[in-house]
């Protein structure tokens, strides 16, 4: 980039007649301020020693510079506005802040510093992710976009609705992850995403986050920044594994696997904890007041209400409630999906024991079909009152279950979700690690009659299959007809 312009650090309050060289490092989505309703968009720009500074564009000044200062391209900047943070944003943004508007003068130059820009991406993984679930640790991935979902809708508990998307995103070692997409991404990556699927393009994130959802995948946060076929030497390799592995990514494309496989198969290499200090005690979330945590318990479930509904009838894509009939298609009030599909969803409401203590939690999905040892299908048909012989209401031994905290309506206390249920007898401990590698999490398990019991670690991908048959529209049909 050159040595013949001040750098970034060279620049402060108060300095005059100053040019700085910078390459558009991140460009994220405009935002409305919390307190005020001020837009503005931040964008972080790097001089050629590799240093940032956060630059802000306010009001009109986002659409006035929407062609301008585009990721990845370098710029020639001067007389921008040059102030300190503010105390409480220095932390994230650094010492120094600019503000562009029109004085602001802004020159394109034709230079390529896409080998300086990734320099400064520490890559995640795929196989890595299961260590930073849940932690809102910030990760970068890269991987190539195979399938995109159709676009839902969801409800936070304060009752504001959001949309999201869910791409699939596959590495060299054909490991399939879902990254979900929130708000401004649905609108702008994801719009582009749909239009150009079948180039297979190659997605490289910044800022983002491993959740539990659908037993492990990749979120964005407000701050991530993404590169979709990006200039750089990393995308072009990746586009000629892509090509010479082209039809192996067809296959999976066609079969949907990564679909039917629920957890992803990266939930198979979650560290569950084997020494008794890292489990947390029950008495020890009784009465709990704060949410969003979660927690590795060992002890035992019991069905305690025999007399409760073991199953719900549910949209097929966002898992909430139908007052449908099953196998109806319908267009659901919760996600907006057009022709959502009735199916029914297991649950149920027990309670985990500890020496310590107990609590109530509620299972639902793949972890509930486990612990009953019976799945939707069956439960949905069951008349009468369950006993031991239709399915499992108790646990004879210690089982590992990893729990949420979640905010409960019209009261105090958390309520609490089992994400998980580990059988400790059927895995090996690592004795580098003193962790205990999960071959199977909770997955669903056919039943060929209800009183019939199936290991935690079977797995047919036929049975798998013919159980969750799919939509005969492609991903980006459905996609494009909800946009």
């Amino acid at each position: 980039m050159g040595d013949k312009f001040q750098l970034i650090h060279d620049v402060s309050p108060g300095t005059t007649g100053w040019t700085v060289k910078v390459v558009v490092a991140e460009k994220f989505s405009p935002r409305v301020a919390q307190r005020s309703p001020t837009k503005y968009q931040n964008l972080t720009l790097m001089d050629s020693e590799g240093s940032t500074v956060q630059a802000t564009l306010y009001g009109q000044n986002i659409t006035a510079f929407q062609d301008e200062l585009l990721l990845g391209k370098t710029y020639l900047i001067s007389n921008a506005l040059v102030k300190e943070t503010n105390a409480e944003y220095k932390a994230k943004s650094g010492e120094i802040q600019w503000t562009i508007s029109g004085r602001t003068r802004i020159r394109r130059v034709e230079e390529n510093n896409s080998n300086l820009l990734i320099s400064t991406y520490n890559f995640t993984d795929f196989e890595d992710l299961p260590k930073y679930m849940d932690s809102n640790v910030d990760i970068s991935v890269i991987g190539m976009i195979i399938d995109i979902k159709p676009r839902r809708i969801i409800q936070t508990r304060f009752g504001k609705e959001c949309q999201v998307q869910d791409l699939v995103l596959v590495n060299k070692r054909f490991d399939t992850v879902l990254l979900t997409m929130w708000e401004t991404f649905v609108d702008n990556e994801c719009k582009y995403i749909c239009q150009n699927l079948r180039k297979k393009l190659i997605l490289i994130g910044k800022h983002l986050k491993v959740t539990s959802f659908n037993g492990l995948s990749i979120s964005t946060k407000a701050d991530s920044s993404f590169f979709i076929d990006g200039e750089f030497e990393l995308v072009e390799e990746f586009k000629s594994w892509g090509h010479t592995n082209s039809e192996i990514i067809d296959n999976m494309i066609s079969e949907k696997h990564y679909l039917t496989s629920t957890p992803s198969k990266l939930s198979s290499k979650l560290s569950v904890p084997t020494a008794e200090k890292d489990f947390t005690e029950i008495k020890n979330i009784q009465g709990l007041k704060t949410a969003k945590q979660f927690f590795w318990i060992k002890g035992k479930a019991s069905v305690k209400v025999l007399n409760q509904t073991y199953w719900y009838m549910s949209c097929n894509n966002c898992n909430k409630i139908s007052s449908e009939n099953y196998g109806d298609i319908y267009p659901c009030v919760f996600c907006k999906c057009t022709d959502a599909k009735a199916i029914p969803r297991a649950k149920v409401y027990m309670q985990l024991t500890d020496p310590t203590g107990y609590i109530n939690a509620t299972a639902i999905g793949n972890p509930a079909e486990y612990f009953l040892q019976s799945n939707a299908e069956i439960l949905m048909n069951q008349t009468l009152i369950p006993t031991a012989a239709s399915m499992r209401l108790s646990m004879d031994e210690d089982e590992i279950f990893y729990v949420k905290a979640i905010t409960q309506e019209l009261s105090t206390d958390c309520k609490f979700e089992i994400l998980f249920i580990v059988n400790p007898s059927q895995i090996a401990g690592d004795k580098n690690t003193g962790k205990a590698p999960v071959e199977h999490i909770g997955e669903p398990i056919k039943f060929l009659e209800p009183t019939t019991k199936r290991s935690l670690f079977h797995s047919d991908t036929d049975d798998a299959q013919s159980s969750k048959k799919k939509c005969d529209k492609s991903t980006i049909e459905i996609t494009k007809k909800n946009q």
